[in-house]
């Protein structure tokens, strides 16, 4: 990149804390900063000022999906749009979230379809014409809108110098750790309501309430871990969902005492709960010699 081109984009960038009324100049500072190190490849331009955003100003940067941020812990985010003559267009966006975990919170959730990992920041992967990554308290992405070569390829570039601007400095709770490790194909945490909506499980997630827990997908098998502050947290909760699971018609095999497995729902899934310490554990799948093969690695 020319000097006369890094200089501009870096002032492009900057005069963004100029154009957002409701942003203190600290605020967006040090995303702005990180954006402004990024060296596109010549011929893609900015057509406008990177737009920043803290607290619910994040409704008005995305569309949709900013209560999900939210729940996770939100702190401010920066959205950069770069553009070729040609009209090839790509956004870069960067969100500083409250913590590591819910970096890779939102980043796990967006583990779906035919994605391919990747080695970029703490994690990362590739899906179509979008680039997601997380890296400490931060969450990347970086989207092509067109699927040629030369966008897809300045997608990578871009993304690749993002992730080395990022310290992968990010911690993940111990307790992360108690999945079974063996043929373990995704995991996903949440920390809330909406978080889990965002993962299919079927009507079992409607008998538990938990702020937070993680999903694993195994062959034949998923594994519902939701996380307390104690074993009687945990107990107690088993004891709620059995209640809540006597009353919903939909799933048989539910005995009137405090536990709801096994059962069956009706897209014929087969549920097993039962407690682990400070964490309740609800197994759905369609082949017992799977479940085996899961629950074993607990014992």
């Amino acid at each position: 990149m020319s000097q006369l081109r890094h200089t501009l984009a870096l002032a492009t960038l900057c005069a963004a804390l100029a154009t957002t009324p409701a942003l203190r100049a600290a605020d967006g500072d040090a995303l702005l900063a990180l954006l402004a190190r990024l060296e596109p490849a010549a011929g893609w331009t900015a057509p406008e000022p990177a737009r920043v955003a803290v607290g619910d100003g994040l409704f008005d940067l995305i569309d949709g999906g900013a209560e999900l941020y939210h729940e996770f812990g939100f702190r401010q985010a920066a959205s950069w749009q770069l553009e070729t003559k040609a009209r090839a267009s790509i956004q870069v966006e960067l969100y500083e979230m409250a913590d590591a975990p819910a970096a890779y919170g939102e980043w796990s959730l967006m583990q779906s379809g035919k994605f391919t990992p990747g080695r970029l920041g703490q994690g990362s992967l590739r899906f179509g014409y979008y680039l997601a990554f997380w890296s400490g308290p931060y969450f990347a992405s970086v989207t092509g809108a067109q699927a040629d070569a030369a966008t897809q390829a300045e997608v990578d570039r871009l993304g690749a110098q993002l992730a080395a601007l990022l310290p992968p400095s990010g911690e993940l709770p111990a307790w992360f750790t108690r999945l079974p490790a063996q043929d373990l194909q995704e995991r996903k945490y949440f920390r809330g309501r909406i978080g889990l909506s965002n993962i299919p499980l079927g009507e079992i997630t409607e008998l538990f309430d938990s702020k937070e827990g993680l999903v694993a997908t195994y062959p034949g098998c998923k594994l519902l871990l939701l996380h307390f502050a104690s074993t009687d947290a945990a107990v107690a909760q088993l004891a709620a969902s059995a209640i809540l699971a006597t009353a919903r018609p939909t799933l048989t095999g539910v005995k009137a005492d405090a536990s709801v497995s096994p059962c069956t729902d009706t897209d014929g899934n087969h549920i097993v709960v039962r407690t682990r310490g400070e964490d309740l554990l609800a197994f759905v799948f369609t082949d017992e010699a799977r479940f085996h093969a899961v629950a074993g690695q607990l014992e």
